[in-house]
């Protein structure tokens, strides 16, 4: 899969959600084999658990820093 860019945040839920939707959400051909194994390990429920647990939230909003 082709380079998503660098995301930062202080909260480590947002910035894994923020990064599993850019994944899910790009148009590049190349990201099926990494979606199957995203899809095959329940990698979002890492990120629901997490937000359960109270360690952030799962909103989030993109800012460019161009």
């Amino acid at each position: 899969m082709k380079d998503i860019g660098i995301f930062a945040s202080v909260d480590p839920v947002a910035i894994d959600q923020c990064c599993y939707d850019q994944i899910i959400n790009s148009t590049d051909e190349g990201k099926a084999p990494l979606v199957n194994r995203m899809n095959e390990k329940h990698a979002i429920r890492t990120v629901e658990e997490a937000e359960k647990l109270g360690i952030g939230t799962r909103e989030y909003e993109l800012i460019s820093i161009d």
